[in-house]
């Protein structure tokens, strides 16, 4: 699928209702850099929108939908991962190579004589969850990005130290905050209402986005031992727990999941990969509000 670019340079996303392959590229690696420092239990799919438009030189509100989805599909990866605690391959897959233009041809011999280790690789990787190949030169995006974010900031800074017509700059006056009123503190003491616990069960839970409580199917409700609704962290944790106390990681290759009878009702086989097993979690949760 092409990807149609507008005089000003930024593709034309207007009217689409899915993320050309090359920008989805783009937004992957950003999303990815993203959610690899940051604390899963905390990010919201908003602060996620704002870092990919400081990266992004045009508006991406025409696929604010789309990007959103691919937010979730990135997060459930990265939790997965961060959770699972094994090493994984990129999560973009290398382009495939050019075919040769000159005559010659590889022989069937020489196709099949490459590394069965490297195909099995490929085929385990998450490009079941990506499905597009990325361009050669991935690094390039962000390069071009944050050399255009470099570019404004120089900008700006050249419009403040712009000298008056007098040819002195002229010194802003310094604004004087106020100060907001210090907020009463409660003193803990022997005769107090309030203790500890109490305080801090007066902290609002965060419910929205990644972390909104989801209803659970009823197989997956019987896997957490009857619980009817969680969120999407706290399910990819319980899970992990569950598998990590079972031992049903595959010794072999830990990225696979042996299921046992309880996960069987599930996933509906007998070995799992980590990323699909996050995709068919996902497909059994359900917006309390729908």
């Amino acid at each position: 699928m092409s990807c149609e670019y507008s005089q000003s340079g930024a593709p034309d996303l207007t009217n689409r209702k899915q993320v050309p392959p090359n920008v989805r590229t783009k937004y992957v690696n950003i999303i990815d850099a993203i959610l690899e420092g940051a604390d899963l239990t905390t990010i919201t799919r908003k602060s996620i929108l704002q870092g990919i438009q400081d990266q992004i030189e045009y508006d991406i509100t025409p696929q604010k939908s789309a990007i959103k989805e691919l937010i979730g599909e990135r997060f459930d990866i990265i939790n997965a991962r961060k959770n699972g605690d094994v090493t994984v391959v990129p999560s973009v897959e290398p382009a495939e190579p050019t075919p040769k233009t000159n005559g010659v041809h590889d022989s069937p011999a020489a196709s099949a004589s490459s590394s069965p280790a490297k195909r099995e690789a490929r085929s385990e990787t998450v490009s079941d969850v990506i499905d597009t190949p990325p361009p050669k030169k991935k690094r390039k995006a962000s390069i071009d990005a944050d050399a255009a974010f470099a570019a404004r900031l120089q900008a700006e800074e050249d419009k403040l130290a712009r000298p008056t017509r007098g040819g002195v700059a002229r010194k802003a006056a310094p604004v004087k905050r106020k100060k907001k009123p210090k907020k009463e503190k409660v003193v803990a003491s022997d005769d107090s209402d309030i203790d500890e616990d109490e305080r801090k069960a007066q902290k609002p839970k965060r419910e929205t986005g990644f972390h909104k409580p989801l209803n659970l199917s009823p197989a997956l409700s019987n896997l957490f031992d009857g619980e009817t609704q969680l969120s999407r962290p706290e399910t990819t944790k319980r899970i992990w727990a569950y598998i990590k106390t079972n031992g049903l990681q595959d010794p072999n290759d830990k990225r696979f999941i042996i299921c046992d009878a309880r996960m069987r009702e599930v996933f509906r086989q007998d070995k799992v990969h980590m990323f699909t097993m996050t995709k068919l979690m996902a497909q059994q949760m359900y917006n309390p509000d729908e």
